[in-house]
C-alpha cells in the first residue's frame, strides 16, 4: 500500500483540517510507510509542511484544471500509488489506477448550514455530496460525525470508518499557576461557535458576582458584527474583548494568562480547542454535544449550548472548582488513547478493509 496525500488546503493554518493532514503525514513518515505528497507549484515558495518530507513531494504540472484529469492517474501508475488521501473533501477526477479516501470532519453544512454564509454552506454541501458519491473510502473523526453522515446518507455505511484524531501533538501540561487574568474563548467568531450564548451567559453571571473579563480570540466570521453589538446591548462591552485574528505567539500568551477556557459551540465534529487548553492545565467549559461530548465529557465542565443558565453555571464551576482530580486523570488517559499513531493505524485498517 502506498498513499499520496493530496494537499488542497493551507498547511500553515492550525485548523482542524490542516492539523489533521499534517500530523497524519508526519506519523506516516516516522513509521517509514511509503507515501507521496502532491501539491501545486505555487507551494514551492511557501514554508515546508514539516521536516523530512522534501524528497516525498511531487508537484502538479501546469495548468492544474487540465492536468488534474490526466496527471494523477499517470503519476499513480508510475509511482505505484494505490490510494490518494484528501483531508479536505477535495476529490480528484476518478481514475482506474488509484482509489480515493476522504476525511469528513463534520456534517455542519447540512445540520447547521444556516450558521454559515450561504456561499460557504453551498460550497461544503457540494464537496461532501461528491465524496458520498465517489470516494472509495470515507473516514470520520468521531462516531458522532459518522452517525450524522449515515443519518443523511445511509448508503455509505460499508465505506465509512472512524479514525479518531490525535491530541498528542499538544505539549505536555505546563507547570506553574495561571495568573487568571481573563476567561478565554478561542475560535472563529461565528454562530456555530455559539458566541451569542457565551455573551448572554457571561452577562448573567456578571450580575451575580465579580468575574474576570472575557477575551474572544479569533478572526471575525459570519455575523461577527452582530455579536459585538450584542455585547454593547448587554452592557458588558467594557469587559469583553474581541481580539480578531491572532498569531500563534499571541494565542500562547492568552492561554498562559487565562483562568479557564469556555467553548460552548453548538456543534463540533471533534474539537481541538478543548484538548489544547489541557496543555495549560486550564479548567474547560464545553458543550456536551457532538465530538466534544463523545471524547471530552469526563475532562471538562459540560454544558447545554442551548441554555444560557447552563453555560453560566459551567463557567461558575470552572472558576470555583478548577480542574478536579478526576478530570486530570481522564485527561491523561485520553492523551494516551487519542494519538496520531492510532489515527494512522485506524486509517490503514480502513483502507485494507476496502481492498479486501
Amino acid at each position: 500500500m502506498k498513499i499520496a496525500f493530496n494537499i488542497d488546503y493551507d498547511v500553515q493554518q492550525n485548523t482542524g483540517i490542516g492539523r489533521y493532514g499534517v500530523e497524519l503525514i508526519k506519523t506516516y513518515v516516522r513509521s517509514g510507510m511509503p507515501i507521496e505528497i502532491w501539491m501545486s507549484q505555487f507551494r514551492k515558495k511557501l514554508p515546508a509542511i514539516t521536516e523530512g518530507v522534501h524528497d516525498k513531494i511531487v508537484y502538479y504540472p501546469w495548468p492544474r484544471r487540465i492536468t488534474d484529469y490526466l496527471w494523477p492517474s499517470i503519476r499513480a501508475s508510475r509511482a505505484e500509488i494505490t490510494w490518494v488521501h484528501s483531508a479536505n473533501c477535495g476529490m480528484l477526477p476518478a481514475a482506474s489506477s488509484f482509489r480515493q479516501v476522504c476525511m469528513i470532519h463534520d456534517m455542519g453544512p447540512f445540520l447547521y448550514g444556516h450558521m454559515k454564509t450561504k456561499k460557504d454552506t453551498e460550497f461544503w454541501v457540494k464537496r461532501i455530496r461528491r465524496v458520498v458519491r465517489n470516494a472509495d473510502c470515507i473516514v470520520t473523526n468521531s462516531n458522532s460525525t459518522k452517525d450524522d453522515l449515515l443519518s443523511l446518507f445511509p448508503q455509505v455505511e460499508n465505506r465509512v470508518f472512524v479514525t479518531p484524531l490525535g491530541i498528542d501533538h499538544f505539549a505536555s501540561e505546563k507547570s506553574g499557576e495561571s495568573p487568571g487574568k481573563h476567561i478565554l474563548n478561542v475560535g472563529t467568531v461565528e454562530p456555530r461557535k455559539n458566541i451569542d450564548g457565551l455573551l448572554r451567559a457571561y452577562s448573567v453571571l456578571s450580575t451575580r458576582r465579580d468575574i474576570p473579563p472575557l477575551v474572544i480570540a479569533g478572526m471575525d466570521g459570519f455575523k461577527a458584527g452582530e455579536y459585538k453589538e450584542l455585547a454593547v446591548k448587554l452592557n458588558i462591552d467594557q469587559k469583553v474583548r474581541f481580539s480578531g485574528y491572532i498569531s500563534d505567539k499571541e494565542l500562547v500568551k492568552l492561554y498562559s494568562e487565562a483562568v479557564c477556557l469556555v467553548h460552548p459551540a453548538h456543534y463540533e465534529g471533534f474539537g481541538f480547542t478543548v484538548p489544547e487548553a489541557f496543555t495549560w492545565g486550564l479548567p474547560v467549559v464545553a458543550s456536551d454535544t457532538g465530538g466534544i461530548g463523545e471524547f471530552f465529557s469526563e475532562t471538562a465542565w459540560m454544558v447545554d449550548p442551548e441554555s444560557t443558565e447552563s453555560i453560566a453555571h459551567g463557567i461558575e464551576l470552572a472558576l470555583d472548582s478548577g480542574v478536579t482530580t478526576e478530570q486530570k486523570l481522564k485527561r491523561h488517559e485520553l492523551t494516551r488513547k487519542l494519538t496520531w499513531q492510532n489515527c494512522a493505524i485506524k486509517t490503514r485498517e480502513a483502507l485494507e478493509a476496502i481492498e479486501n
